[in-house]
């Protein structure tokens, strides 16, 4: 039973997908020309398209060292390979549920399976969850005071980017009180407890008892910042090389062209706020919001002729491809798990069933036993 919802979530989240693909390809797409775009991707150079792949296999990578190096810290035996590995698995659930709700649980899920208990998982991704809030909303305040003229130029559409930047710093900043500010945070609490009250008291009392191993989470992941702040400098300055790495890759477009006009930061600033933006809304991937900003916030970039094709290249790198790498990853990831935990169990099997033939052996057939004889001849005589 538990095995079909999972099934039927799965598809419903894969279908949503889909159907929010063929979307945003119509509506991005509807008044371009197609064939002119393909020849311009198909004409881009090769080595710059190369290295924005690099990049992204870099972003992995990051996210992954932070992972590993933090499940390190609270005792658990995980190789850098297993880092890399939720990384992925992260990645993919991320893209293919609204608002990325997907990703942690699923990363879990798969640390459960791998051995590592569920509160120290927990514990590792809130520390990777805290690093990442706060160097991609550093990243993008500094975009946005770099490239301030251009984005409050854009009309309405401003409304949007400061909409997703409001959402994405009051993540960061409820995070961070969380963690550093544990008292206020469970006024804070007891506050929407009483506000949730109001309207059920039976879900005032679930809401209360999440809230309270949450905190109680937080709580930990507090104490082990404190002890622990050389390690999350490392984990700040690893975080900081992976977002920068992943929003390098519509500059490695933008060389990919030939064009040269605009200098590396001009870009990263663009999408470092395009990225913060759009990240907060509830779709998967962001798909359809990220790709029509990205024209109106590159059309100053990319010559008209290229927006679509440039568009099409860099959400292509950044997302779709890795959606797939990373879908490619865990399906293989689960069926080796699955594959591995089989063996065990015929391992098992095979033991308790040898171990059962060995207690049930026939008493004629023991070794070492010795065959009595009757003490009397076959004619009834007695032998002496």
């Amino acid at each position: 039973m538990k095995k079909n919802a999972k099934y039927k979530l799965l598809l419903k989240n894969g279908g949503l997908f889909i159907l929010l693909l063929s979307a945003t390809l119509y509506i991005v797409f509807k008044e371009q020309d197609i064939h002119a775009i393909m020849k311009a991707v198909g004409q881009a150079d090769f080595r710059f398209v190369l290295l924005g792949v690099l990049a992204m296999l870099l972003f992995l990578a990051c996210e992954g060292c932070n992972i590993a190096r933090a499940l390190q810290l609270l005792g658990c035996r995980v190789r850098y390979r297993s880092g890399l590995k939720y990384a992925m698995i992260g990645f993919f659930f991320s893209s293919v549920t609204p608002s990325a709700s997907g990703g942690q649980p699923m990363q879990l899920c798969y640390m459960h399976r791998d051995g590592v208990q569920v509160s120290k998982g927990t514990m590792a991704l809130l520390l990777e969850l805290l690093s990442f809030e706060t160097v991609t909303i550093l990243l993008a305040a500094a975009g946005l005071l770099y490239q301030q003229e251009l984005i409050f130029s854009l009309g309405a559409v401003r409304y949007l980017l400061f909409l997703g930047m409001g959402l994405n710093l009051l993540v960061a900043a409820l995070l961070a009180l969380a963690v550093f500010s544990p008292a206020v945070a469970e006024r804070l609490a007891g506050l929407a407890i009483r506000a949730v009250s109001i309207l059920s008291s039976g879900k005032a009392e679930k809401a209360r008892a999440a809230i309270e191993n949450q905190l109680r989470d937080y709580a930990y992941c507090s104490k082990y910042l404190r002890e622990n702040r050389i390690f999350f400098a490392k984990t700040l300055a690893t975080t900081m090389l992976q977002m920068l790495s992943m929003y390098s890759v519509p500059y490695f477009v933008y060389c990919a062209f030939g064009l040269h006009t605009f200098q590396p930061a001009e870009v990263l600033a663009l999408q470092a706020v395009l990225y913060v933006s759009v990240s907060a809304l509830p779709l998967p991937g962001a798909m359809g919001v990220s790709e029509s900003t990205f024209m109106l916030l590159f059309c100053t970039l990319f010559p008209e002729s290229l927006l679509g094709s440039a568009m099409l290249l860099s959400r292509g790198i950044s997302f779709y491809l890795f959606v797939l790498i990373s879908g490619i990853a865990a399906a293989g990831s689960a069926l080796i798990q699955k594959k591995e935990k089989r063996e065990k169990s015929d391992e098992v099997y095979d033991s308790d069933r040898r171990r059962r033939q060995r207690y049930h052996k026939p008493a004629a057939s023991l070794p070492g036993k010795p065959r009595v004889q009757s003490a009397c001849s076959g004619d009834g005589s007695s032998r002496l």
